[in-house]
């Protein structure tokens, strides 16, 4: 695996740790009046999915299809070993989100902020419609989707509101480690 391919990894799995501080994170308000109605009820799944925005950005500039599908179903894997559902669930839909976004790079651009924050809220709605598909055909309830299905746009508008931060650092990683990789070569050939 390229440093690229450990750096993002080694993101998705401090962003995914840092998603779950997140939840824990909203409690504390939860109490607070807003519009005559608590905050809890507002923030009601509203819990970003940090690690989309990583795979977004794969699906954009990754050029190679087999590394950008193989960085995704590995970061799908983190989510599910940390997040304790059902196994292969986010690996399938990191995998689904990962070609959706694939897909949509070569026919608009993806740089501007308003396209990178509507492909992330595209994106979520796509993850979270694949995880509650899946979790009504294979979960030991299948009611339990239908109770989770007003926790999406809450999620996808989180997701959105946190993806320019997490383009951001992708961008990042993906310049340092091309500069470095780039060091690295020219100093082996020199």
């Amino acid at each position: 695996m390229s440093v690229r391919g450990v750096a993002f990894v080694v993101s998705g799995i401090l962003l995914a740790l840092l998603e779950g501080v997140l939840y824990r994170f909203w409690a504390p308000f939860s109490s607070f009046p807003i519009f005559g109605r608590p905050l809890a009820s507002l923030l009601h799944g509203a819990t970003p999915n940090l690690v989309l925005p990583l795979v977004l950005y794969l699906g954009i500039v990754e050029t190679s299809m087999a590394r950008g599908a193989f960085l995704s179903f590995g970061l799908g894997w983190v989510l599910d070993i940390l997040g304790g559902g059902p196994a292969f669930l986010f690996r399938f839909a990191m995998v689904a989100v990962w070609g959706l976004a694939r897909s949509l790079s070569t026919r608009v651009s993806a740089f501007s902020l308003v396209s990178r924050v509507m492909l992330a809220f595209l994106g979520s709605l796509l993850e979270s419609s694949i995880v509650l598909m899946l979790l009504a055909i294979f979960g030991p309830d299948s009611q339990r989707p239908v109770d989770l299905g007003d926790q999406v746009i809450p999620h996808a508008l989180s997701t959105a509101l946190f993806s320019p931060l997490i383009f951001s650092l992708a961008h990042r990683m993906q310049l340092e480690t091309r500069s470095s990789a780039e060091a690295g070569a020219s100093g082996a050939g020199g």
